[in-house]
């Protein structure tokens, strides 16, 4: 109990480079557990040490489901921070080497295998235990994040669209499992969903992205311009590739929408109303702050989080009607 302790001090801020190693590892030094139920407390923890336009494991999740996100959330954040180079500051290799380290154990987890005191590997192996979730939308996820080490910027939407199928639209599918709620129709709306979120915080994270020498902008909406090099780009052409970004995923999230109506559970009614209306917000929001864009990251509101929640709530409510 001495080291679970431990790990509840650990929780409260963000790991060193060597603390995430260890999260990786098969067995941690570190941050090794003794049972199923504290494993999922670390994974719980971890979900509120994130800044996020969405709440990870919030009340919309039914209960004896929240332990689950939290697990499947800890995997994903970890493997994010792995792939960006900006937060670990360690050579391309090494990301690789790692993100692969993590496909084999969790791959180890999805075959009931693992038999170290990790806690994260734990919580995943209960995970597939419990929920009969497919391996498949964490490879994906793996995939996208390996994609990160070694980004290029995309040519055209195509390409984005590619990215977004493995970097997005897995956590949807993760979701409608969880829920026991995935058919040919459901995977397909939540598909425009995730998409139109991930295109979404694309303009919300220009700044960020950009930093970080990623463009996940067209070059062909750009005139060819790598927004993370020194290149000048003109207002026209900014807008111009803005507008277009825009007005397709506002599409997407039109499409998607549909979705609700196909829902059995009140809570996931709520909780995707949530994401439809919290990734129009930063639509809205990007866009009428676009001329910052390149300079800053621009975020909800409180005022502006408390109108998406009455949206969310109004747009389920109608969908019962």
């Amino acid at each position: 109990m001495r080291v679970f302790f431990y790990i509840m001090q650990k929780i409260h801020h963000w790991f060193s480079l060597q603390e995430l190693i260890d999260l990786v590892e098969y067995s941690s030094p570190v941050f090794r557990v003794s049972s199923i139920q504290e494993s999922y407390v670390f994974c719980l923890n971890i979900t509120k040490m994130h800044y996020e336009n969405f709440p990870v494991a919030s009340l919309c999740i039914p209960q004896q489901i929240r332990k689950y996100t939290a697990a499947i959330y800890s995997f994903s954040r970890i493997a994010d921070d792995i792939a960006d180079e900006g937060y670990l500051e360690i050579d391309v290799e090494k990301q690789l080497y790692y993100l692969q380290m993590m496909e084999n154990h969790i791959t180890i987890c999805f075959s009931q295998q693992y038999t170290g005191d990790n806690p994260l590997w734990i919580a995943l192996q209960d995970m597939f235990c419990q929920t009969k979730i497919s391996l498949t939308p964490f490879l994906q996820l793996l995939k996208a994040f390996k994609q990160d080490c070694v980004f290029t910027q995309p040519k055209s939407m195509k390409d984005v669209l590619d990215y977004c199928a493995n970097s997005a639209n897995p956590v949807g599918d993760i979701v409608l499992q969880l829920h026991k709620n995935k058919n040919e129709t459901t995977i397909e709306l939540s598909n425009y969903i995730c998409t139109g979120l991930q295109l979404a915080n694309f303009l919300q994270d220009i700044y960020i992205d950009k930093k970080n020498g990623r463009t996940y902008i067209p070059k062909d909406l750009l005139n060819g311009v790598s927004l993370h090099n020194d290149d000048i780009i003109s207002d026209e052409v900014f807008n111009h590739a803005f507008d277009m970004m825009y007005i397709y995923t506002k599409e997407l999230f039109d499409k998607g929408s549909l979705l609700i109506f196909h829902l059995d559970s009140f809570r996931l009614r709520c909780e995707i109303a949530l994401i439809i209306e919290g990734g129009n917000a930063i639509l809205e929001i990007t866009k009428a702050h676009r001329k910052v864009l390149l300079s800053k990251k621009i975020s909800l509101s409180v005022n502006r989080i408390i109108v998406t929640a009455y949206k969310a709530l109004h747009r389920v409510l109608r969908s019962y009607i």
